[in-house]
């Protein structure tokens, strides 16, 4: 089980979730719905673009490491992540603090957001 998960960090997917479900045991696995595509249909600056690259690869994005990774403000990094969460791409993890970080939000965008066309259910198959 361990390795399937690795496997899914490896590949820069989320953490599949497991649960309990009428007696069944329910494994989902989450596949890529940040694509190009979607990225380019959203009105996203470069900075955020790269932001939830970053997001991909690390895990999660720290305020503090966004102000370093792009030489911003405090106050640019804190709107810059917020319009992130807004969208949907990322969710916020804490409410203040050095302990508040952001995460990719696994269900695709919020409605109402102009991405892809074809549809927003993160879930694979």
């Amino acid at each position: 089980m361990e390795e399937k998960i690795e496997l899914c960090r490896n590949a820069g997917l989320p953490e599949p979730s497991f649960e309990m479900r009428q007696g069944s045991f329910v494994l989902t696995l989450w596949r890529e719905w940040l694509t190009d595509d979607v990225l380019a249909g959203l009105r996203l600056n470069e900075r955020q673009r790269q932001a939830v690259r970053l997001v991909r690869t690390t895990g999660k994005v720290l305020n503090s490491e966004y102000q370093k990774a792009f030489t911003v403000s405090k106050p640019t990094a804190s709107r810059d992540l917020e319009e992130l969460v807004a969208l949907g791409l990322l969710t916020r993890v804490g409410t203040t603090g050095r302990g508040t970080h952001y995460i990719l939000n696994r269900q695709g965008l919020r409605k109402g957001s102009k991405g892809s066309s074809s549809g927003d259910d993160a879930k694979g198959s």
